[in-house]
């Protein structure tokens, strides 16, 4: 990628991007898959023919699903959502028949780490906890209350895991919730809701 001009992203190192005369290029590689995208259509056009020719490799077009995640391309938005990953872990923890919550957590909730509290299965605890977390790529409004209940990994008890059940109780009355990002006017694109 350095070869052709791309800069590798300090914050991300799967991130390279090309800049071009005010133009923006950018990809995100994961094993053998790359995402592209960027300001002009030409621009990206170019780069795929400079891959074609070194590499061996098939265009499957406009992104649509991508490591868990929904991708709904529109001219006027781009939506991502993880419903289908959501309705996996529900199914994978028991919760898919459960009944739907309103609230990701109950307001004023005092969680602590109380040890005369009945413990629960630690490894399943954790596994709940991780799958809750690849589900906050697409949905903020569960970032609060699962970065409260992963303060618990280490001796989680009855409590927490009635907390992170309510996680889940939301998450199924809200599956079709995520990101979208609407196209702006003018340079700065405005992030909906």
């Amino acid at each position: 990628m350095k070869g052709i001009g791309f800069a590798r992203c300090t914050q991300e190192q799967a991130v390279y991007t090309r800049s071009n005369r005010g133009d923006t290029l950018i990809v995100g590689v994961y094993v053998d898959d790359l995402i592209v995208t960027g300001s002009r259509a030409d621009e990206i056009k170019f780069f795929k023919q400079q891959m074609m020719k070194e590499f061996e490799m098939s265009d499957l077009g406009l992104l649509s699903y991508y490591l868990g995640i929904e991708v709904d391309q529109r001219d006027d938005c781009i939506a991502l959502r993880q419903a289908t990953y959501a309705k996996k872990v529900l199914g994978q923890f028991g919760m898919m028949d459960c009944n739907p919550t309103q609230y990701p957590m109950e307001t004023k909730l005092k969680l602590g780490k109380d040890s005369e509290e009945t413990p629960v299965d630690v490894t399943e605890y954790r596994r709940i906890i991780g799958c809750l977390r690849y589900l906050t790529h697409t949905r903020p409004d569960i970032t609060y209350a699962v970065g409260i209940v992963s303060r618990y990994m280490e001796h989680p008890t009855v409590l927490h895991r009635q907390v992170v059940k309510h996680i889940l109780r939301y998450v199924k009355g809200t599956m079709s919730y995520g990101l979208v990002y609407k196209r702006g006017r003018g340079k700065r694109a405005k992030v909906c809701g």
